[in-house]
């Protein structure tokens, strides 16, 4: 290989990683406008996020496992075909329940790309190269996540919320067919090729048991049928996940990785990270879009604040990793995003905006040291042959953080919002406010937390 095709190679990478992320910045700013346009209610159209999560979820370790046993760049072109289906089912949808059908097949197509992106380009490029490769693929995912409200705005604004699916069909294909033609076949293949269906099965059923439960407490209480039996689900499961992986000869998650201490705090450092963006991307639209009344556009600009400083910060972040080690950039990146929440929950009826910008660019840069350097710590934990599975451990834990952070969120704000209104006077949209603000208060401790965690990693 020569020494510019990895760099082709990371481009043509890179494209997909954009659509996806692209996502992730939309999609916030249409539940109040589903809202709307199918008569729910906020718990009914975050499943349009929850169910993404949930498939994304179930099948993540399994489609990283296979990109190790049958080949990265099959898994990976298949995805983005897949993703761009679902796409194209969800801008002609008639009701929620067929965005709800069609985002599944979002799932799928974002946890083929997504499990086996980082482990693709830990393949390509030589260790001491991959903390830059890495950097710049976080680029992209700012400048996705960037992009994202502020195009979404844009477009919902302008001509509604189906136009933040259809515009990007176009784009799928591309990248589909680049990917085809130019992205090399697999260098490293795990040895043995059959699927542990065991392992795929209760994997699956554990995972999603746990985020259809939390999704569902945060809607109904505790004693809902839905949550008491996806409850038993997860505890009956999740021994046999651990039992059925010891067993395997060829185990989709490697219970041996978990000894590794930069691997298994990285891991869960990562965890938390993500959990406290659940608070932005619940709070974040309600409170620029229903409780204040700014327009779609205005607050995609807002939003697109805290994922912008990735575009210029996460390059340098992979170059930082590579010199000086993970552990005190994940330190003080988790300390700028408890910071920038912080900021945020202090906003009130007749607050300056400019606090919500601070706290957005503050947050963003945090985020932008951290990801980067914490994916860098987890991929350089393991071998080669087990960078699939690391890989597919990273959006894992990223996609089973934001789906419980974003349900935990919406707990938060139900229950404050319902207690404000009975023990006050206060108009409406004070307790939308002040019921919000205590929501990212909440994920600023969460940061907390994962400072403290980013705080046990070996500084190597």
């Amino acid at each position: 290989m020569r020494v510019s095709d990895k760099w082709i190679y990371l481009a043509v990478l890179s494209i997909g990683t954009f659509i996806v992320t692209l996502d992730g910045g939309m999609v916030g700013l249409i539940y109040p406008a589903l809202i709307d346009a199918f008569d729910s209610q906020s718990s009914d159209v975050i499943w349009v996020s929850v169910c993404y999560w949930v498939t994304a979820v179930g099948l993540m370790h399994t489609l990283g496992w296979m990109g190790d046993v049958a080949g990265r760049k099959l898994i990976y072109t298949i995805g983005l075909g897949v993703l761009t289906l679902g796409v194209l089912l969800s801008s002609i949808s008639p009701n929620l329940a067929w965005i709800i059908a069609s985002r599944v097949a979002q799932g799928v197509g974002a946890a083929m790309i997504l499990s086996n992106l980082n482990a693709y380009i830990a393949d390509i490029f030589p260790s001491n190269e991959r903390g830059k490769a890495l950097g710049i693929s976080g680029s992209v995912v700012g400048f996705g996540l960037t992009l994202g409200p502020l195009l979404g705005g844009i477009l919902l604004e302008i001509d509604g919320w189906r136009a933040l699916f259809y515009w990007r069909i176009p784009l799928g294909v591309v990248a589909a067919i680049l990917a085809y033609l130019i992205l090399p076949k697999d260098s490293v293949k795990s040895t043995g090729h059959s699927i542990d269906i065991r392992g795929v099965i209760v994997i699956f059923i554990c995972l999603s048991s746990i985020l259809i439960s939390v999704n569902q407490f945060g809607k109904s209480g505790i004693a809902s049928p839905t949550v008491i039996i996806t409850a038993l689900l997860f505890l009956i499961f999740l021994p046999l996940v651990i039992l059925s992986e010891k067993k395997s000869p060829r185990p989709i998650i490697e219970i041996s990785l978990l000894r590794n201490r930069n691997y298994s705090l990285g891991i869960l450092s990562l965890v938390f990270h993500y959990l406290a963006h659940g608070a932005v991307l619940l709070a974040g639209p309600f409170l620029l879009l229903t409780a204040l009344g700014f327009s779609p556009g205005k607050a995609g600009i807002i939003m697109a604040a805290f994922s912008a400083p990735r575009i210029v910060l996460a390059p340098f972040a992979g170059r930082a990793y590579d010199r000086f080690g993970p552990k005190y950039l994940l330190i003080f990146g988790n300390l700028m995003i408890a910071i920038g929440l912080y900021l945020i929950s202090q906003v009130e009826i007749d607050t300056n905006e400019y606090i919500i910008w601070i706290g957005m660019l503050l947050g963003g840069v945090g985020a932008s040291l951290f990801e980067p350097v914490v994916t860098s710590a987890i991929m350089s934990s393991v071998p080669n042959s087990r960078l699939g599975t690391a890989s597919a451990s990273v959006g894992v834990g990223r996609q089973v953080a934001f789906a419980v952070g974003l349900t935990l969120s919406g707990a938060v704000y139900a229950f404050q919002k319902m207690e404000y209104a009975l023990k006050t006077d206060w108009l409406q949209k004070v307790i939308e406010i002040s019921a919000l603000s205590d929501t990212v208060l909440v994920g600023a401790f969460i940061a907390v937390l994962a400072l403290l965690i980013s705080s046990g990693l070996n500084n190597k």
